[in-house]
């Protein structure tokens, strides 16, 4: 029994480092599909990229209006302690930083279709 239990650690080891190389899903370089991989990654990354475009569009024009309504809002009476205009506020900044995020990935995918296309 005491062998059995010295040799599961090493069994689970080895089977836990050898499952995820199995399981890679990817193309094989220089492999019979290589080069429709490229076609289909490149494709991909074209499309992620406009995905991206539209989404970042769509978060910067619901920012314009936000920020519109906040100027309108600078000095109302409608809103004499702030809350309505600080929430508002926090919503731009968290607008922005996920522009921030979709301006990167749209960097990242355009960079992977200079490195494709090389």
């Amino acid at each position: 029994m005491k062998t059995l239990t010295a040799m599961l650690p090493t069994f689970v080891l080895c089977v836990g480092l050898t499952l995820p190389a199995f399981a890679a899903d990817g193309p094989v370089p220089g492999g019979p599909f290589a080069e429709e991989a490229t076609v289909q990654s490149v494709e991909f990354h074209k499309t992620a990229v406009q995905q991206h475009q539209d989404t970042a569009a769509m978060l910067e024009q619901r920012i314009q209006q936000l920020e519109n309504r906040l100027d309108m809002l600078k000095n109302s009476y409608r809103d004499p302690k702030g809350f309505r205009r600080a929430s508002w506020k926090r919503m731009v900044a968290t607008w922005r930083g996920e522009l921030r995020d979709i301006q990167q990935r749209i960097v990242w995918h355009e960079e992977q279709l200079a490195q494709l296309k090389t």
